[in-house]
């Protein structure tokens, strides 16, 4: 008989409770897999709609803890297209509306004819203008999953608006927005004259050091305003820090109790065994190869549910983008180094899991261990 085939053979006698460790190591990886990946996805899903969008710095405001920064009036623009180095600087109003039978859709409020509307692609119908009334713009998965074409009405809070166009997007969180003519959000809101982002286009030819220069006379004009780079908006969005505190926490969580359930399998394999384990000391076996045995078999425990859990956590992914409270909004990163720092984690669990039995079984006497039955 192998080593490898002890080791298994050992886990084989109680079946039933080698499988259930498994499932518990596989929802704590699991868990692990689903929330980061859902947490790092939502803040790359905002960063690629701005960076799509041409955008070199956002201002808005840091201090709300909601999801969406407070508003604020949009008179300021007038002083920040004022500022050297910036070509453009349209505000837009954003936010998250519950829309007929979908639960939340991001409402993105921009001024027909600037340059955010440039990196759209339109598929069907016309885009609305100063002209029209009560005209939106859907992207090609939010018309999808409300089942509008060019022409339908849609209700929009107490408003009802004409779909006049469906575009697609570099970005999938814009694919799944309903584009609204500012001023008639700021109405339909009841938020007149109030935008929550500037979206900052500078001058060509314009170097880090001046772009530096900028956000700090963004930040010294005292209105509770300051400026980022499209990669940097994830970071300092108070929401998508929240989602991301609680994915590590709910992680964290489950792997506590992952670990203590490795711990008591092996505990308990251990306590089955001091018969065994004294017959193998007594037959010259060192104390270390009985430690090392106790250990990996908590180690190939954690390996099996790492990998059980990284398919769950996939799975989980998978259906969580196609719910309607999630599709359209972002999309999860999973990638190879996610699943490789998971299983990391899982073996990790293992070994810390199997520490204590794996000394416990070790340091028994040969003489108490075959005593016992």
């Amino acid at each position: 008989m192998t080593f490898l085939t002890l080791i298994l053979k050992n886990l084989l006698r109680r079946p039933l409770r080698s499988v259930l460790t498994i499932v518990g190591i596989a929802v704590g990886i699991g868990a692990v897999v689903a929330l980061t990946s859902l947490a790092w996805g939502f803040e790359r899903s905002w960063s690629a709609a701005y960076k799509a969008r041409g955008t070199d710095l956002i201002v808005t405001k840091t201090s709300t803890r909601s999801a969406m920064p407070a508003p604020f009036p949009v008179q300021f623009r007038t002083e920040l297209e004022k500022m050297p180095h910036v070509k453009e600087a349209p505000g837009a109003l954003v936010d998250i509306l519950g829309i007929e039978d979908s639960p939340t859709m991001v409402v993105l409020g921009w001024e027909p004819g600037n340059f955010l509307w440039e990196h759209l692609k339109l598929e069907h119908g016309q885009w609305p203008s100063a002209d029209t009334r009560r005209v939106v713009a859907l992207g090609s998965v939010a018309a999808e999953m409300l089942g509008k074409s060019v022409g339908d009405p849609l209700q929009i809070e107490a408003a009802t608006f004409t779909v006049g166009a469906i575009f697609t997007s570099a970005a999938l969180a814009e694919n799944g927005s309903i584009v609204v003519p500012l001023a008639e959000l700021q109405e339909v809101t009841d938020r007149q004259g109030m935008v929550n982002f500037f979206n900052v286009r500078l001058t060509p030819g314009t170097t880090p050091e001046q772009v530096e220069e900028l956000r700090r006379t963004i930040k010294a004009q005292g209105k509770g305003l300051n400026a980022f780079a499209a990669g940097e908006i994830g970071r300092t969005n108070a929401g998508i820090q929240i989602a991301k505190a609680m994915s590590l926490a709910t992680s964290l969580i489950a792997l506590v109790v992952g670990a203590v359930g490795i711990m008591n399998t092996i505990l308990m394999s251990v306590f089955e065994r001091l018969h065994e384990i004294g017959v193998l000391l007594a037959l010259g076996w060192r104390r270390s190869r009985i430690r090392w045995m106790i250990l990996c078999e908590s180690l190939v425990l954690s390996l099996v549910g790492g990998l059980v859990g990284c398919a769950l956590g996939v799975a989980a992914v998978r259906l969580l983008q196609i719910s309607p409270w999630i599709r359209g909004k972002l999309e999860g990163q999973v990638d190879l180094p996610l699943l490789g720092v998971a299983l990391l984690i899982a073996l990790a669990l293992g070994a810390l899991g199997g520490l204590y039995p794996a000394w416990l079984g070790s340091r028994m006497s040969p003489v108490t261990a075959l005593r016992h039955e």
